[in-house]
């Protein structure tokens, strides 16, 4: 990406239960423009490390200790040689459908459904906090930037990802606030919740998010901070509209 401003990416960060996907969305949708879901990019990652380790036959207990290595050789530019592929050159990319979800495929394999899959889902941890692993994604979703106005919401997309975006927001609300959305979404799905252990979870999620080493969470220097303890849906989207331009549209 250039050095200019970048005007066809809106970067929303900020932490769990902060109303950032949601927002994301409903932003993309009034503008026009693509919500770009970068965890699929993760578990597409994961997915196909995965499939490579099992080549290997090893037992599956392993399967850390090779993503460090992998991860160690990747850096060094020595992953094709010790491993047999290269990380960089997996053909991890997304499509958009005609409704606009985002699709992800390895080669021409589509593997959409297959990375929601509860085992891929538990060995992201092993692949998401590698730097190595985080710039060859962050490369595969500035390139598709290139083509594509996008909405994107997580933790680093503004600092890391799109440090040039011109619209940078980020959102944040109490502890509180945020323990007791979750619960209300659990009870409406049906599902037991327990507050309280919902506001130990969150306030774990927020130290670990915000002392992790590789690609933190925190507010970009050029980012609008949002509080959306004690404010709508609508009212968000809104003052995020305005910043965009006057008139809501780019």
């Amino acid at each position: 990406m250039s050095l200019q401003l970048i005007e066809n990416v809106i970067a929303i960060d900020g932490p769990a239960g902060s109303g950032k996907s949601t927002l994301a969305r409903m932003i993309a949708h009034k503008l026009g423009f693509h919500y770009l879901d970068s965890g699929a990019f993760y578990r597409a990652l994961t997915f196909a490390i995965w499939e490579k380790f099992l080549e290997t036959k090893d037992d599956e207990s392993k399967f850390p200790f090779y993503t460090e290595k992998l991860a160690d050789a990747t850096l060094l530019e020595k992953d094709e040689a010790e491993f047999g592929f290269s990380v960089a050159k997996i053909p991890v990319h997304c499509e958009l459908s005609s409704q606009g979800e985002n699709l992800m495929f390895l080669g021409t394999r589509d593997i959409s459904h297959e990375i929601r899959d509860p085992e891929i889902t538990k060995k992201i941890r092993y692949i998401a906090p590698k730097r190595a692993f985080r710039e060859i994604l962050n490369r595969h979703i500035r390139e598709f930037a290139k083509t594509h106005k996008l909405v994107m919401d997580g933790r680093d997309i503004g600092t890391e990802v799109f440090p040039k975006s011109k619209f940078k927001f980020f959102l944040t609300a109490s502890v509180e606030v945020r323990a007791k959305r979750r619960y209300d979404e659990l009870v409406a799905k049906g599902f037991k919740a327990d507050l309280n252990h919902i506001k130990e979870e969150i306030v774990a999620r927020d130290e670990s998010d915000t002392t992790r080493t590789v690609a933190p969470l925190k507010q970009a220097s050029d980012a609008f901070l949002i509080d959306t303890s004690t404010l709508d849906t609508e009212t968000v989207l809104n003052t995020i509209l305005s910043k965009v331009s006057p008139s809501g549209q780019i």
